[in-house]
Order: C-alpha cells, then sequence, then structure tokens
C-alpha cells in the first residue's frame, strides 16, 4: 500500500491527535496519512534522484483493480503508449495536473508516458496479473514505437529486462 496525500487538521483536533501515530505535528499542524492501496506519482525528481519520473516504475495489480495516477509535481499527465497494450485493451489519458483513476481489465504490460516530459522518458508500465500475455510482443515493438522518445526507448527496455528476468 502507498500513502497517497497529506490532509491538515485543524490545530484543535491536531492536540487530540498528538499521541495517535497517525498524526505528524508541523507548525502547529497536523497531518494525516491517506492510505490507498494502488498509487503511482508523477514527480519531478524521484525517491533515487532520477528526473521526470512515475514512482513506482512498475505497479503489478490484478484483472479488474484500478490504479491511481497522481499529478503529484505540477506539469505532469499520462497516456497509453499505442501499440504497447494488451490487444484489445482500451487506451487511457490523464490530463496535465490531473490526478486520473483507471481500471484495468486486460491481462498483460501497458505501457505509458507522460506526454509532457515525452522527451526525456519519462514512462512506466502496468503489469495487470499475467505479463506473459503480452510481454513478448511489447519486447518485440517497443524499440521501434514512433510515439517514444530515445531516452523513452531507453527507459522502457529497462523494465522490461527487469521484468522479464523475474
Amino acid at each position: 500500500m502507498k500513502l497517497r496525500n497529506k490532509l491538515p487538521v485543524p490545530a484543535l483536533v491536531a492536540l487530540q491527535l498528538s499521541l495517535s501515530p497517525l498524526a505528524l505535528s508541523v507548525s502547529g499542524m497536523a497531518y494525516a496519512q491517506v492510505i490507498v492501496p494502488f498509487e503511482v506519482r508523477a514527480l519531478d525528481r524521484g525517491t533515487d534522484g532520477a528526473a521526470k519520473v512515475f514512482e513506482p516504475a512498475v505497479i503489478r495489480i490484478q484483472p479488474g483493480e484500478t490504479v491511481d495516477f497522481v499529478a503529484w509535481d505540477f506539469g505532469h499527465d499520462l497516456i497509453a503508449v499505442d501499440g504497447l497494450l494488451p490487444a484489445g485493451a482500451p487506451g487511457f489519458k490523464g490530463y496535465k495536473n490531473a490526478d486520473t483513476s483507471v481500471s484495468f481489465d486486460s491481462e498483460g504490460v501497458y505501457v505509458y508516458q507522460c506526454a509532457a516530459h515525452k522527451a526525456v522518458g519519462m514512462v512506466g508500465l502496468v503489469v495487470v496479473g499475467d505479463p506473459k500475455v503480452n510481454l513478448d510482443a511489447v519486447l518485440a515493438s517497443y524499440q521501434g514505437n514512433m510515439a517514444l522518445s530515445e531516452p523513452g526507448i531507453a527507459r522502457v527496455g529497462a523494465l522490461l529486462d527487469a521484468l522479464k528476468s523475474e
């Protein structure tokens, strides 16, 4: 499970929550963590220091589950990469600076990117159920996919190699 965001709690209530493990006191305010099951954040800088990333870069879910894509930092969007989805699966798109929830019904690997940061290769994978459903097809075609930039191809390749070796 991932932590989504922090919600301010009025200072009066914060005094009551001061012993709670969910409350953190910051400048007279308290913040409670909201937990969501499947979340991907669009970030300017990842926890490893990499620029323009989705975190986690690969998320695994089961068919019928939903991923919340969170525009954590300003200026990000997302779009499924045509040709790098399971056969018959619909594409998806999220608008700039907007959180987007996507439900996935078809098993396989879905490649997506931030259109605003395509040039720097801001990409990610959603793995729904069994990746073997379309992993070979994605491996065979991602390098020639015109929707990806050279840095995007390199990042997708690294993510697919890691997935393939599992």
